[in-house]
């Protein structure tokens, strides 16, 4: 049905508005208005795949009459099928069973697609058969925990599947219903991967949803992740979106932002701890001779080895000849900004490839009503947003980097650069008094200005190039404080300067490096948010994960805790927070035994997953980021 998806954004709804006959009509009549045989290749191509849709929907109803099985159910699940072969949705049920039926059809050939604002896409069809009668709250209940049993049906973990609730409307109001409050509850109910629940919050937001958040986050799998709309869609119009538009934002496949029905997502990424090493060694890697494979995050994943993302070869100075910490950070920052800049040479020309050549899935391509009026292919133009977009992951370890630098070699004198690179090469064995000496430098996370400041201008200036890029060539790249590289990147670099030995974690996203965080969550919510101008630039987003242990004494405490981590990142500015909850003892055990441990779900990064499915790499990563209360 189609050749590009990359699955990370959600569809269109014009399937929904216009039903699956009337996508095809309207594709049909658009092509015969048209003088451009791009336009007429895509608009028939969309005609030919919803037209074949329809008849779908008709033999799936003949099948399931004809299939001498009789229930209600069945009966409803084939009368639906038949109205939706020629009309579009009427009532919540038959708008929930296209939903599925086309979330099916694009992700055949996937581990799973993005779902979106859900609660606002069958919000009206809801409100009017609640209101009407035509539909109990318990039957639209069993419909949605059929919809998520089904999903998970699919596959689980790294799927993509996310959904997010509530939010702001352009006017100020709060954009959630009860439905939003019962997907919630669905989710909290099930205690499954799938899908990836997110909530919108805001000061206005409906009480009863906050609420179904928090009890949802107590269970401690990560589920009901908070964004944060009063910095996000500020974020967003500063960037050039309208306010209108804005207000639609939903996150794609994992934590980044994008418009809910009006943009598709495309990234690269570059890692900041990375960038460090080619700076700390003039452009080269460290060329240690210990990496090993690993495996990507999945128990099954092949074991290979794995390359940092970035591009070696440019000198940037050597640290050997820095009088001064100074002249050491601005070769750091000229490397830096060599990488960024070449990755937003790499997104720009993917950009102009698909404006001449793009072709994406005609499946995806139809659900969107702007596809439809304009005959332009998504990924060429056809949406009213092209969301382009770099991350850069793990800036809080290369900050620790540095300072330890700072520190060891310019400040104290204590060793030189010559000798830590001897001992990174070793891995630092035999080297255990540097290291410890370079563990005990300032850490990223537990408020301390040294330290969080230099992170705070690292990301400064990550967003600062791109949009210096942006005005030498009219191209927008969203930056974004992610990355999800990091397991990657802790196996393809060499030992760092922070005392850091090969393959031990790295930062995640913009949080403390798991591990280094000794002062408690309030202190890492402080650290996050000494960088709000940086913050505020990106737009993409700023990923900030917690992980706390099980300790507490009763739920009410717990949800006291949660209430107040979340309040205090949303008053702090942070655009993004997740919080998991795990014992430790639990997670080592599921280790040794993990047939016992089935049930246990965790954070990643994007997404939950089950503890037992992840590869030891992974597992010990997760466990690595429990932080004390």
């Amino acid at each position: 049905m189609g050749k590009n998806d990359n699955y990370h954004f959600p569809m269109g709804t014009a399937y929904l508005k216009l039903g699956i006959s009337g996508v095809a009509e309207k594709a049909l009549k658009k092509s015969r208005e048209t003088d451009s045989d791009r336009s007429k290749s895509l608009l028939l191509g969309i005609y030919e795949v919803y037209n074949e849709i329809a008849l779908y929907l008709k033999r799936y109803s003949t099948a399931i009459k004809n299939c001498g099985v009789k229930s209600n159910k069945l009966n409803r699940i084939s009368e639906n099928l038949e109205h939706l072969s020629t009309k579009a949705p009427e009532h919540f049920d038959e708008a929930v069973q296209l939903v599925y039926i086309m979330w099916k059809l694009r992700v055949l050939s996937s581990c799973g697609a993005d779902i979106g604002r859900l609660d606002n896409q069958l919000k009206d069809y809801y409100e009017k058969d609640i209101s009407t009668g035509y539909l109990s709250e318990n039957e639209a209940y069993s419909l949605i925990t059929d919809l998520w049993l089904m999903i998970n049906e699919h596959n689980s973990g790294d799927t993509l599947i996310n959904v997010m609730l509530g939010g702001i409307n352009p006017d100020g109001s709060d954009s959630s219903s009860d439905l939003s409050v019962l997907m919630l509850d669905v989710t909290k109910k099930l205690k499954m991967t799938e899908p990836h629940v997110s909530v919108r919050v805001h000061k206005n937001m409906n009480p009863k949803l906050y609420k179904k958040m928090l009890e949802t986050a107590a269970q401690g799998q990560g589920q009901a992740a908070m964004f944060n709309d009063e910095v996000i869609i500020p974020s967003l119009v500063n960037f050039g979106v309208a306010k209108e538009h804005a207000c639609c934002y939903t996150n794609d496949g994992c934590c980044e932002v994008m418009l809910d029905g009006i943009s598709s997502i495309e990234f690269l990424h570059i890692d900041a701890v990375a960038t460090f090493e080619l700076a700390f060694n003039n452009g080269d890697f460290a060329g240690c001779d210990y990496r090993r494979p690993s495996k990507y995050f999945h128990k099954n994943n092949s074991a290979d080895l794995k390359y940092p993302d970035v591009v070696p070869g440019f000198e940037s100075g050597k640290i050997e000849e820095c009088e001064n910490f100074e002249e050491f950070y601005k070769c750091f920052l000229k490397q830096y900004r060599m990488q960024v800049r070449n990755k937003a040479a790499n997104l720009r020309r993917m950009y102009h490839d698909r404006l001449i050549n793009g072709e994406a899935s005609l499946l995806v391509n139809g659900s969107f009503e702007s596809v439809l009026e304009s005959g332009k292919d998504y990924i060429a133009g056809g949406l009213l947003f092209d969301n382009y977009m770099l991350f850069s992951g793990s800036i809080p370890t290369a900050a620790d980097c540095l300072v330890a630098i700072k520190k060891i070699v310019f400040d104290e004198k204590k060793y030189t650069a010559k000798e830590i690179k001897k001992a990174i090469l070793k891995n630092y064995e035999g080297y255990e008094e540097m290291r410890k000496a370079l563990k005990n430098a300032p850490k990223f996370g537990n408020d301390i200005d040294e330290v969080d400041l230099l992170a705070a201008d690292i990301a400064e200036h990550f967003c600062e190039w791109l949009n210096e890029y942006r005005n030498e060539t009219g191209f927008p790249i969203m930056p974004a404080l992610y990355g999800w590289r990091f397991l990657d990147e802790a196996h393809a670099i060499a030992a760092t300067p922070d005392g850091r030995k090969y393959a031990d974690p790295i930062a995640e996203h913009y949080c403390a490096t798991p591990g280094a965080a000794v002062s408690g969550p309030t202190a890492q919510i402080i650290s996050a948010a000494k960088a709000k101008s940086a913050i505020d630039s990106a737009s993409g987003i700023t990923v900030f994960h917690i992980t706390l242990p099980a300790s507490f004494s009763s739920f009410d405490e717990k949800m006291m805790v949660l209430d107040t981590l979340i309040e205090g990142a949303r008053e702090s500015g942070l655009p993004h927070m997740c919080v998991g909850i795990y014992d430790a003892s639990v997670l080592k055990d599921a280790q040794k035994c993990p047939e016992k441990h089935r049930d246990v779900i965790v954070r990643v990064w994007g997404y939950s997953a089950r503890f037992t499915d992840l590869c030891k790499e992974m597992q010990d990563h997760v466990i690595s980021r429990i932080s004390g209360l």
